[in-house]
C-alpha cells in the first residue's frame, strides 16, 4: 500500500520517488520517476530541465518493459538478495570491532567502523578514518569497498553483497583476517 492511500488526507503534501536501477537490475542507467502534487512536480521538471538530459530512448523503452512485466523475476531476485544479506551478515558477526544493522531493502550493508579507528596495521600504519579502513582492506585484503564518508556517514563502510556467494564468502573472510591483523 502507497503512504497516499493509507494516509489520503497527506495526499496533497506527499512526494513519491522511485526508479528502475535497482528493483529492475538497471544500475547505472539512472532511469527514475516522481508523483506528487501537481505544483510540486511542475516545480521539479522546471529544475530538471536546467540540471540533466533526458534519459536514452532505450533505457526508457527497458523501463517500461519492466514496469510493466511479469513482476516474477523482481521477486526472485528480492529473495536472493535477502538470501546473500543474510549470508554477509551471518559472515560478519563475530568479526572484531565491527558493528552494523541488518538492512532492509537494499544489496549493501553499512558497517560500522569506529571500532577499527586507532588501530595500527601489520605494516605500522594508524588507522584514523574509514577512508583508511577502505584503504587497507584494499591493499591488504584485496576487498573493495566504499567509504561510508560518500554517503555522509562516517566512520562507516559499504559493503555490496550484489555478487555471488563464493564472492561475499571470500570477501568476507578477508575481511576477518585483515581486522584480525590488526594491533
Amino acid at each position: 500500500m502507497s503512504f497516499p492511500a493509507a494516509a489520503p488526507d497527506l495526499k496533497d503534501r506527499t512526494l513519491i520517488i522511485n526508479g528502475a536501477s535497482k528493483g529492475y537490475a538497471m544500475t547505472g542507467w539512472r532511469l527514475g520517476f516522481g508523483a506528487g502534487p501537481k505544483w510540486l512536480i511542475t516545480a521539479i521538471g522546471k529544475l530538471l530541465s536546467q540540471s540533466t538530459t533526458c534519459p536514452s530512448s532505450i533505457s526508457q523503452a527497458t523501463a517500461v518493459a519492466a514496469f510493466d512485466g511479469d513482476q516474477t523475476p523482481v521477486k526472485a531476485m528480492a529473495r536472493l538478495y535477502k538470501a546473500r544479506r543474510d549470508l554477509m551478515i551471518n559472515l560478519l558477526t563475530g568479526i572484531p570491532s565491527l558493528t552494523y544493522t541488518v538492512p532492509e531493502g537494499t544489496f549493501y550493508v553499512f558497517v560500522n567502523v569506529q571500532g577499527l579507528l586507532g588501530k595500527k596495521t601489520p605494516t605500522g600504519v594508524t588507522l584514523d578514518s574509514d577512508g583508511d579502513v577502505v584503504r587497507y582492506w584494499l591493499e591488504q585484503a584485496g576487498v573493495a569497498t566504499v567509504l561510508g564518508e560518500a554517503y555522509g556517514i562516517s566512520p562507516y563502510v559499504r559493503l555490496s553483497f550484489a555478487s555471488g556467494e563464493k564472492m561475499i564468502e571470500e570477501g568476507c573472510a578477508r575481511i576477518r583476517q585483515a581486522c584480525e591483523a590488526l594491533i
